[in-house]
Formats: structure tokens, sequence, C-alpha cells
């Protein structure tokens, strides 16, 4: 199932960019004790606008809100118009498997930036 892009106004800092995640059967995963890393590059771009950042990634209350984070953006990420694809990389603090929402089962996690009436 695709999964819908996020439409964001340039320099705004909401909405956040909120995910689920479940496992392979479809249960909601404790993210308690994770690390989560963002990256962010626009489409057919090389330079990331967001480099494997943990700042501004909140997790949920797991005990009522399990599987869930959030971005929140941060000064600069939404400053410039196009289409990026996003992704986040997801550690356990038991070991150090890492992997990667969303998958290419997935397909691309996109946000686009349009532009506003302001330059703020």
């Amino acid at each position: 199932m695709p999964i819908t892009p996020l439409y964001i106004t340039q320099h705004d800092r909401r909405p956040y960019y909120y995910v689920t995640v479940k496992d392979a059967s479809g249960n909601l995963i404790d993210l308690t004790g994770y690390t989560i890393r963002c990256t962010m590059k626009a489409l057919g771009g090389s330079t990331p606008k967001i480099d494997r950042r943990t700042t501004g990634v909140t997790l949920a209350d797991q005990s009522s809100n399990k599987g869930l984070f959030y971005l929140n953006w941060q000064i600069g990420d939404t400053n410039t118009v196009g289409t990026y694809n996003i992704e986040f990389e997801l550690t356990p603090s038991a070991d150090s498997d890492k992997f990667t929402f969303p998958n290419p089962e997935h397909g691309p996690a996109q946000v686009i930036i349009s532009a506003g009436q302001d330059d703020q």
C-alpha cells in the first residue's frame, strides 16, 4: 500500500511527520529504547536535507501509542520548496540490527514542500 505524501508549506514546522511501525505480522512494535534517525533528500538529489539526525524525532508514549513516533521539524528543514524522499532508521537498544522505514515494499515516503505567500 503506497504511503500518502505529507504536504507542508515552506518554512512551516507543522504538521509533524507521524510514523506508525508494525512488524511483518501487522503487530505494532514497542519502540521503547529505540534510536531513530531521519534522512531526507530532494527527489533526484544527492545531498541530504536532513542527514541521519535524531534531533526532533520524538517517541509517543509507548504504553498508549505503541509503534508511534513523529518528526518535529527543525528550523531549516522546510525552507526549500520541492519534493523529498524521507526515511527513518530504527535501532533497538538491545542490539545494533537496524531496520529502515519505509522499506521497498511500502514504496517511498515523500514530503512535498510548497511555496508560501511570505518568506518566513
